[in-house]
């Protein structure tokens, strides 16, 4: 048995660890939530967006809609690069700096 939390239409939105990759479910929820890729002034559709784990898979995040984020291919790159610091605005998005 898994345990899984359910939306309005018993579609599955958090399924903590027993998977890495969303479901079109949590991808459908993502859409809704953030339009586009959340990093700061990009405005590429979120249906070409990627689902970017905020705490990462590999370090022991979860796969829901809580731990995740739209971002375009560009900025999901970034956001797994050493070199790039991705810290969240007050508005939600994402700003991609540069690290010195």
């Amino acid at each position: 048995m898994i345990p899984a939390v359910l939306g309005k239409y018993s579609e599955v939105l958090d399924v903590g660890r027993a998977s890495r990759l969303f479901t079109k479910a949590q991808r459908r929820a993502l859409l809704l939530r953030d339009t586009t890729c959340r990093a700061e002034g990009c405005s590429i559709p979120g249906t070409w967006a990627e689902a970017h784990h905020l705490v990462p898979w590999s370090h022991g995040g979860e796969t829901n809609v809580d731990n995740a984020v739209l971002l375009c291919s560009r900025h999901h790159h970034r956001a797994h690069d050493a070199a790039y610091d991705m810290t969240r605005l007050t508005n939600g998005d994402y700003r991609f700096a540069r690290r010195t």
